[in-house]
């Protein structure tokens, strides 16, 4: 066959509900023959025994000929390390990345595959099924639902996962890797040169999803409340990416404006509701400056300013930088979720109302954008 397509899973619990997602690939492997697309599975045994794994699986699927069993054995639990593992031993002409307890709804890989082809594009952007069965909002593709994607006008930077077909040649070209080393966020840098680099981004519309599940369990490694230093690792290195340091200020500041309302917000937010295990506070005074040095380096990088950022989230990140201490953050983000309407849709700076990032513009193209059907599926 004249091309491949390899799905790669990384495990490390046994009690993952492999099975799902291997059936959901393997199901899809007739149609893709026609096509001339070989299938294949590669899934990384993380520090697991192979044979422990296979065992979790019935008969059919351990000895199945299109499933290599690759281990991968770090002693660290990021996924980093099984990803990369994977991609510097394939051949295949593209790559699909499964997190073992999601799985892909039927015909989703041929449809990606023939836009991809069609468009000669370095990689398909996946619709992605929420857990609750709903399609994921997200990039914030423009309502004319364009067939090439501009990373800027089209928000790719609110994709933050690879979730979809990756051509390897492509990924190659920009050096793609999981960074090693960092208790979350390994995807984050590699997902944005994607996006913004590697060259042209499609997302298949009407197409099936990569569909996510809750079944994770507790265990999850991005589930815990981390220090700021910590969460935020993969920051530092992406602010100093020589691709980044070089590209426009649109560029940098839709980066800076996704980074502070998705991942600095949240990180607040998510502080200010924890309750304190043994009178450990997760906010204090260190992590306070820890936040001013963040929102200060997002600035700089950003061109020194965010004009597109809401009133409430531009108060909320000067009050973190006065909040000593946990009641001060709670207050501070009780403050931003009564913040009303105004809040929300206004702008810090008058002069980004209308630019193509405020969250007006983004409320009145969501309107836009389920009438035009850009993020329309098939039903499951």
């Amino acid at each position: 066959m004249s091309q491949s397509i390899e799905v790669v899973i990384p495990v490390h619990d046994p009690a993952r509900p492999l099975e799902r997602g291997l059936s959901s690939i393997l199901g899809q492997q007739a149609e893709l023959s026609v096509l001339g697309v070989e299938l294949r599975v590669t899934v990384v045994c993380h520090n697991i025994p192979i044979e422990d794994l296979k065992d979790s699986v019935p008969a059919d699927l351990s000895v199945n000929d299109s499933v290599t069993w690759l281990l991968h054995d770090d002693g660290i639990k990021s996924p980093a390390g099984p990803r990369n593992a994977a991609l510097e031993k394939s051949s295949a002409t593209f790559l699909c990345f499964l997190d073992s307890d999601d799985y892909l709804e039927a015909g989703s890989l041929a449809a990606w595959w023939q836009l991809a082809t069609a468009k000669t594009a370095a990689a398909i952007i996946a619709p992605l099924r929420t857990p609750e069965g709903s399609i994921l909002r997200s990039p914030r593709i423009r309502p004319s639902k364009p067939a090439i994607l501009d990373a800027v006008k089209d928000g790719l930077a609110y994709r933050s996962v690879p979730y979809g077909l990756l051509r390897r040649s492509s990924l190659l070209a920009i050096d793609f890797r999981y960074a090693e080393g960092i208790a979350t966020g390994e995807d984050i840098a590699s997902t944005l040169k994607l996006w913004f680099r590697a060259g042209t981004i499609c997302y298949p519309y009407d197409a099936p999803a990569y569909h996510q599940t809750d079944d994770s369990g507790p265990n999850r490694v991005t589930s815990s409340l981390l220090p700021l230093a910590e969460e935020f690792a993969w920051l530092d290195g992406l602010l100093t990416e020589p691709w980044l340091l070089s590209a426009s200020v649109a560029e940098r500041r839709a980066v800076a404006l996704k980074i502070l309302r998705v991942h600095g917000v949240g990180a607040l937010r998510r502080r200010a509701a924890h309750v304190p295990v043994d009178g450990q506070e997760p906010w204090n005074g260190a992590e306070c400056r820890r936040w001013g040095v963040l929102l200060a380096n997002l600035r700089t990088f950003a061109g020194g300013a965010l004009p597109a950022l809401s009133r409430k989230d531009a108060a909320l990140c000067l009050a973190a930088t006065k909040a000593e201490n946990q009641q001060q953050l709670r207050a501070a983000v009780e403050h931003h979720q009564n913040s009303g309407r105004q809040g929300e849709l206004l702008t810090d700076n008058p002069r980004g109302l209308l630019s193509r990032d405020s969250v007006l513009r983004h409320y009145v193209n969501e309107q836009l954008r389920s009438k035009t059907g850009v993020y329309a599926t098939p039903e499951v």
